[in-house]
């Protein structure tokens, strides 16, 4: 391949709903990207496990780290998309270090990563985009493309450390976000997916045909909308269950009066209960968020619930 032209690196790992994942490699795939390095596996991994087919254990396969390139035949930035299987258990900081060195053999003028944010969105909300920068120049060329700075919380694994590693090395950079229901965490999500890539091109110019994942948002939507009723009446049958003993109507109108700030100590301390659920398994926020919706106390706990999801992947 020849030599790129002061390129930026677009770097993605899976983690929240493949959300960064998916866009890195729709746009290596879309863009027709080459292959150009590979990070060796060194002892950055460690096998949690072992494939089987059929009865027969397969080798040990350790995840790979891809560089692909991009020539732009216009204007804009050429560009080094960098897709990773999986993100190291152990030397992060190292790992990066190395990724950083070869980003720099290539000539990279920037780094921006791919990565997702958890909020109590419901699906059929337009996704947002969050960006956080490691410099003030980047981070006011963002103001500028209609996303979220994100103010506070943290950038979990690769996608921040590998943004700072950078930074240390003089090569500037910037995260994008997109944003999805807490509650899909294990649903790779195109939608998010799409708000990202849309962000990208604003920031670098590029004009990305986005007909085909848009399409997979669309049905993955409709489906995350069909789950979500279903969450939905399982958390008032649950309601229901917890409702104090008495006539149907009363119980009824247990369930569904507003409590604002005059909550009970047994509704405090069973949103307590919900909250140490929640931290420990965030699947369970959806449970906590529907008794908050129902006693109208979200907004008095507002801010311990999206503590769930400040740390962003």
């Amino acid at each position: 391949m020849p030599e790129l032209k002061n390129p930026w690196l677009v770097a993605a790992w899976p983690g929240m709903g493949l959300v960064g994942h998916l866009a890195a490699s729709y746009l290596a795939r879309h863009l027709g990207a080459e292959p150009m390095a590979e990070i060796p596996p060194g002892d950055h991994f460690d096998a949690a496990g072992v494939e089987v087919k059929q009865g027969l254990l397969l080798p040990i396969q350790s995840p790979r780290t891809l560089f692909a390139g991009w020539h732009n035949p216009g204007a804009g930035p050429d560009l080094v998309i960098l897709l990773g299987e999986r993100q190291p258990a152990i030397g992060t900081r190292r790992f990066c270090t190395e990724v950083v060195g070869v980003a720099r053999e290539l000539g990279v003028t920037r780094v921006l990563t791919f990565a997702a944010m958890a909020t109590p969105c419901v699906p059929s909300a337009p996704a947002r985009v969050f960006a956080a920068a490691t410099d003030a120049a980047l981070l006011n060329e963002l103001r500028g493309i209609d996303v979220e700075l994100l103010k506070d919380g943290e950038i979990g694994g690769l996608n921040g450390v590998f943004l700072a590693a950078a930074a240390e090395r003089g090569v500037p950079g910037a995260c994008l976000l997109g944003e999805f229901p807490f509650f899909a965490s294990a649903v790779p999500n195109p939608k998010a997916a799409v708000a990202i890539l849309e962000a990208f091109g604003r920031l670098s110019g590029l004009k990305i045909d986005l007909a085909e994942i848009h399409a997979q948002a669309v049905e993955v939507e409709r489906q995350l909308e069909e789950y979500l009723k279903r969450l939905e009446s399982e958390a008032r049958a649950q309601a229901q269950e917890n409702a104090p003993d008495q006539p149907a109507e009363e119980a009824e109108a247990w369930q569904q009066a507003p409590r604002g700030d005059e909550i009970s100590p047994e509704d405090s301390e069973r949103i307590e209960g919900l909250f140490r659920r929640a931290q420990r398994d965030r699947n369970q926020a959806f449970r906590l968020k529907t008794e908050l919706d129902r006693l109208d106390a979200f907004k008095r706990y507002e801010d311990r619930f999206l503590d769930l999801f400040r740390r962003a992947e």
